[in-house]
């Protein structure tokens, strides 16, 4: 009797937290630093942390649930292997294994989900894939009504635009999780017999492919378009309409076949008609092009360049950064600054893990859908199944071609792998070793379930702890320090910053980083003490330096270390670490920026112009670089060749820039500055503003009359400036 009371006991643990990580994906941590991301791993975590210990217990006791030898599980275990060797042979451990707030992958994610894996492959029967897999629906359509919601603007989109992303937070994210809920639906009809039942999960099928198109993720859109196709195909090879029901079924195959190629054909063929312009998600499908790719395919080359580099092992996991860095391709300047992926999943693992990963991890997917064929032939797959889990792992893959996993997507893919493995032993017999480890269930485990509880609730609390509770405490400690921040509550800041540090655990790059933004805030600020200033500023130098260190291949921490260096005036150091991060990313116009500013700073004018000089020629259309080299030459007395860039440009050399109003006030040349806010009022004729820095100016250039004529337009186009421009005008009658 005390035997059963402890195997349900472990069962209910087992199958409590497995029915709840459906759910996940549903959760906001608006309470944490990346909401969207950080709290339903460390939920996710915890949860398999607790089911592995049970199913470890149930293992120890009971023969039923120990693993067996199968071609899945081998598979994912030599995968999780070569991503143990990448990270201990990488290029910084360390962010291997912990990843960061932003993403929580890392091999310490993989063993989690690894964890996951084996508990729902051994533990799991039938009903309980029904209850798990209806479990999944349900979040599912949790998830569209709150897209649905979005779209009607009723709920806000943390990224803006029209595009939906639900709990998720990403409109792709949400697009490939969407996948999943409606294979999953597609599942659940395979095997429902209540009519309505089966009018629900297909109507739930395709509430979650209209939410995938509310997305408008061109990735997921392609996947989902060549896997219908070859579904269908398969269907109406391998089915044979033996009966109404099947023949009717065909037809409807046949039709959306039709579909899919008269809908992909159509949205291209008619891209410049109304209807397609007029719909923001339409016009972006009609998007799709090689030339519209030019980015992915930019870095997808500079990815390959640097998996080349080392090929067996790669760097490490959550190393791209310093790919991306090292082979920066200057013509991306119009993109986000630092790219932590190379949005190609072949891409990414082949960096991650060299050829081994890549290779171990082809071999999960390609293993998976031979055993879902092996499972069909041998008449545990009705072909229906076979099909919809063969095209659910094609269209995941192919949509991973253009982005990457993320916890909703890793939960729901490793659960497709387990329900494949579970299937496939279902029914094996399990032999007993020669030499077992526990005698038999019955009599040892009333002497010793207990003592093997307590024993395995010692590590699981410690993982619990280091794992989960210091990274979630860090992470809290973050964001309080970035809410007292922008309430101008510097001290209480600085105390949250010191808290999150002392963790000392995952996230701590990303801590830095935000450390670094509220030093410089702090020192501009007129209303925080000079020692509290030097107090934070020393902290930060402090903490960037450790940084460095446990980067050392990694240019953004340079680039930190050195823009504090600029700012609190050790340009001779700032100058180095600078240089440093150069020859770690010799083509990234951010860091030649800042190297300049250092320059511009320490007065080596020509040093400057020599830096912004190369940055302007590796990427000469773009702006930014112009202005900052117009800039260098201005103050570096190079008034001609400021002006030759200004011209080949704009066609002018006055312009409505405020880095030129910077730079002409800076050398007192009052006819230039001038001319710049002239610019700026022919470009905005009834901005009052714009007219009294106009009026200002000629001040500088002791044009009263000019300056006065200028208020006097200012007053009428602000009457709210007229006492107050009035009594400027007195001023300058009086000094006249």
């Amino acid at each position: 009797m005390g035997n059963t009371i402890y195997k349900n006991f472990m069962l209910f643990v087992v199958k409590a937290g497995a029915f709840i990580v459906p759910l996940i994906p549903l959760y906001i941590a608006n309470s944490l630093f990346f909401p969207y991301i950080t709290g339903k791993a460390f939920i996710f975590r915890i949860l398999a942390e607790i089911i592995f210990a049970a199913w470890v217990w149930l293992a120890i006791f009971y023969p039923e649930y120990r693993p067996r030898k199968n071609p899945l599980l081998i598979s994912i275990s030599i995968f999780l292997g070569v991503v143990i060797l990448a990270t201990i042979f990488g290029i910084n451990p360390a962010r291997s294994f912990w990843s960061n707030y932003e993403r929580m992958e890392g091999l310490v994610a993989y063993f989690h989900l690894f964890a996951y894996f084996l508990v729902l492959g051994h533990v799991f029967k039938k009903s309980d894939w029904i209850i798990f897999f209806n479990i999944f629906v349900l979040a599912g359509l949790a998830e569209n009504i709150y897209a649905l919601i979005q779209k009607l603007g009723y709920l806000p989109s943390p990224q803006g635009g029209f595009r939906v992303d639900g709990t998720i937070g990403n409109p792709t994210y949400l697009a490939a999780y969407l996948i999943f809920a409606a294979a999953f639906s597609g599942w659940l009809f395979l095997r429902a017999v209540n009519k309505w039942a089966r009018y629900f999960y297909v109507a739930m099928a395709g509430f979650s492919l209209l939410s995938i198109y509310f997305t408008a993720t061109r990735g997921v859109a392609v996947a989902l378009a060549a896997g219908g196709v070859a579904g269908i195909l398969f269907y109406l090879l391998l089915v044979q309409p033996t009966d109404y029901q099947r023949r009717w079924y065909r037809k409807l195959a046949i039709l959306g076949l039709v579909l899919i190629l008269l809908g992909s054909f159509s949205i291209k063929v008619f891209k410049d008609s109304s209807v397609v312009k007029n719909s923001e998600v339409l016009s972006r499908f009609a998007a799709i092009s090689f030339s519209e790719a030019r980015t992915r395919f930019t870095i997808w080359k500079m990815g390959f360049i640097g998996a080349k580099e080392n090929p067996i092992l790669g760097w490490g996991p959550e190393n791209y950064p310093v790919i991306f860095a090292r082979f920066y391709n200057p013509s991306l300047y119009s993109q986000e600054p630092w790219f932590d992926r190379s949005h190609n999943i072949v891409l990414d693992w082949l960096i991650n893990a060299g050829i081994l990963g890549i290779l171990s991890y082809l071999s999960i997917l390609m293993i998976a859908g031979h055993m879902i064929w092996k499972l069909y032939r041998q008449g545990r797959f009705s072909a229906e199944e076979m099909i919809l889990l063969s095209v659910l792992l094609l269209v995941y893959f192919l949509q991973n071609l253009f982005v990457f996993d993320q916890i909703a997507t890793y939960i729901s893919y490793f659960s497709v792998l387990a329900y494949i493995y579970n299937v496939s032993i279902s029914g094996a017999e399990y032999k007993e070793p020669v030499k077992p480890f526990i005698r038999s269930a019955s009599a040892d485990v009333a002497n010793y379930g207990i003592i093997t509880a307590g024993f395995l609730a010692i590590p699981l609390v410690l993982m619990v702890y280091f794992v989960n509770a210091r990274p979630f405490l860090a992470n809290k400690s973050l964001l309080n320090a970035l809410r007292l921040q922008n309430m101008q509550n510097f001290e209480g800041s600085f105390k949250s910053y010191e808290q999150a540090f002392a963790y000392n655990t995952l996230g701590n790059q990303e801590i830095r980083e935000q450390f670094v933004r509220f030093a410089v805030n702090a020192g501009g600020l007129p209303n925080v003490s000079v020692e509290f200033k030097n107090k934070i500023l020393s902290r930060a130098i402090e903490e960037v330096e450790k940084g460095v260190k446990e980067n050392i291949l990694d240019p953004r921490a340079y680039l930190f270390l050195g823009s504090i260096y600029s700012r609190v005036g050790l340009l001779d150091p700032a100058i180095q670490v600078l240089n440093k991060a150069a020859e770690l990313s010799p083509k990234k116009q951010q860091i030649y920026f800042e190297l300049a500013d250092a320059y511009l700073r320490k007065g080596e004018n020509n040093n400057a112009v020599r830096v912004l000089e190369k940055t302007f020629n590796d990427a000469p259309s773009f702006d930014q670089a112009r202005m900052n080299l117009v800039a260098a030459y201005i103050l570096n007395n190079q008034q001609d060749k400021a002006d030759q860039l200004l011209l080949e440009a704009y066609k002018k050399v006055n312009i409505a820039d405020q880095l030129l109003i910077q730079v002409y006030s800076a050398i007192k040349n009052y006819e230039r500055l001038l001319g710049v806010w002239q610019a700026f009022v022919n470009s905005d004729p009834l901005n009052a503003e714009h007219r009294m820095s106009l009026a200002s100016a000629y001040l500088l250039a002791n044009q009263e009359e000019a300056a006065i004529g200028e208020l006097e337009e200012a007053i009428r186009l602000n009457p709210g400036f007229k006492a107050e421009g009035e009594n400027l005008i007195s001023e300058i009658k009086r000094r006249k």
